[in-house]
């Protein structure tokens, strides 16, 4: 696991350093169009404008994400060429990550920009449709429904592409790999949606207690509240639970998908040499 911390490191950083080239050439748009002078910017006729027309800014604001999520999605894909090299070939190291990166970007791009678009983008619209049309006053009942109707999307659509990365890892196109993954988690339902339901059941179990000890405090917490034993504990454990998922479960759970996803589609996958017995 190792190797996968280095890797998550490095596409870290290369991400922050890709991220700060990107916003140079906006800033210097930015400067260019007001002139390098802020002084005559209205913050309140702005805000004016946003809430007379909160359609344009959401559609703005999704173009604006659709982008730097599908990048993020990139960049996991990376760690599933890893995870290939892995299942095939039985080892793999920190930089197979960048050299996947770097020779199936366009790919990994392209796949990324529709998994947003399938996964994220309905209940981004869906939520923000929502608050707009209730005058920005969602109520519970309301908030309860979308968040029924946002985990059974995204439980339904991430099981439904959960294949596409290892598809590409594997040769697939962009197509293609959308096509095989639909079609397995379709024919092998149990499997898909098996390994997908562990693997919530596990961050459920990883993250619940601290949800629920947030779900019982008061709307504004004291000393007693956030300092007695119980909250430590959940604390702590929560901290544990998320180095645990960045150090283990996370490359656990894509090493799953992708051996998985060989099981099922006739990959190449490495044998598991049995250790040696010893001799007595």
């Amino acid at each position: 696991m190792l190797s996968y911390f280095l890797a998550n490191i490095g596409l870290l950083i290369l991400l922050v350093v890709l991220a700060v080239i990107t916003a140079i050439p906006l800033a210097a748009a930015g400067f260019l169009i007001f002139g390098f002078n802020f002084e005559g910017f209205n913050e309140a006729a702005a805000a004016a404008w946003t809430q007379a027309n909160p359609w344009v800014v959401g559609g703005v604001g999704l173009l604006v994400l659709i982008p730097i999520i599908s990048f993020l999605f990139t960049f996991i894909a990376s760690v599933y060429g890893m995870s290939k090299d892995l299942v095939a070939n039985g080892e793999t190291k920190a930089e197979r990550a960048f050299s996947w990166f770097r020779h199936k970007f366009l790919t990994f791009a392209g796949a990324g920009v529709l998994l947003t678009v399938i996964i994220i983008i309905p209940p981004l619209v869906l939520w923000g449709s929502a608050s707009i049309l209730s005058g920005y006053s969602i109520d519970l009942l309301l908030s309860s429904i979308l968040s029924v109707v946002t985990f059974v999307w995204v439980f339904l659509t991430v099981g439904l592409c959960a294949m596409v990365f290892p598809a590409i890892t594997y040769g697939k196109d962009v197509q293609d790999a959308f096509k095989e993954s639909f079609h397995l988690a379709r024919t092998q339902f149990e499997r898909v949606y098996g390994l997908l339901s562990g693997i919530l059941l596990l961050f459920a179990a990883s993250l619940g207690p601290a949800i629920a000890w947030g779900l019982i405090l008061p709307a504004v917490p004291t000393l007693v509240h956030i300092a007695n034993p119980l909250a430590v504990t959940i604390m702590v454990y929560t901290v544990v639970m998320m180095f645990l998922w960045i150090l283990w479960f996370l490359p656990m759970a894509i090493i799953s998908f992708v051996k998985v996803y060989a099981e099922m589609a006739g990959g190449q996958v490495a044998k598991q040499q049995p250790p040696p017995l010893p001799l007595v």
